[in-house]
């Protein structure tokens, strides 16, 4: 009869009501990434019961809501404080840098790893000057994303650390 007891109130303490996050923030921006003119829209979110262990997630939509690019990772790998600051960083993190595949490193400067491109590809897009899209995936570290208009999709073309970018 106790294990009963015990078992019953392990049973209601399941069922109970779970604390409401404490680090849910977003940010949204306009960009132009598909093309110019596009009404392309970027939303920065955080989801987590504490800004400490929450995840940071990067989306880019279509203006008719067609998810074209995601990138996730843990919110301490992009920014060490939480709390109010978090949607600060939110309305920053959400300020895609676009630019063009052109401005983009040649081949020979890339360190193994940087992109998982082979070089005839990474070589042809860069050529071809399409949309890139870069924006923070940890506090010293960009990812860019590039468009392709003859598939309709985004794709990763390469990573780089800020500090030898700007």
């Amino acid at each position: 009869m106790k294990y009963a007891a015990a078992l019953i109130v392990l049973a209601l303490a399941a069922c109970a009501p779970r604390q409401a996050a404490q680090c849910e923030y977003s940010a949204t921006r306009n960009a132009e990434f598909t093309r110019a003119g596009a009404h392309d829209v970027v939303t920065a979110r955080t989801i987590g019961q504490n800004c400490d262990e929450a995840i940071a997630l990067y989306a880019v939509r279509e203006a008719d809501g067609h998810l074209i690019w995601t990138w996730a990772g843990p919110l301490r790998q992009l920014y060490g404080e939480g709390g109010e600051g978090a949607q600060n960083f939110l309305q920053q993190w959400a300020l895609a840098n676009l630019t063009t595949t052109s401005t983009a490193p040649e081949w020979r400067r890339l360190a193994p790893g940087q992109t998982t491109l082979d070089r005839l590809t990474y070589e042809d897009i860069r050529a071809r000057n399409l949309p890139m899209l870069c924006h923070l995936s940890s506090a010293a570290r960009e990812v860019c994303a590039f468009w392709e208009p003859a598939a309709g999709v985004a794709g990763l073309y390469f990573e780089r650390n800020l500090e030898t970018t700007r």
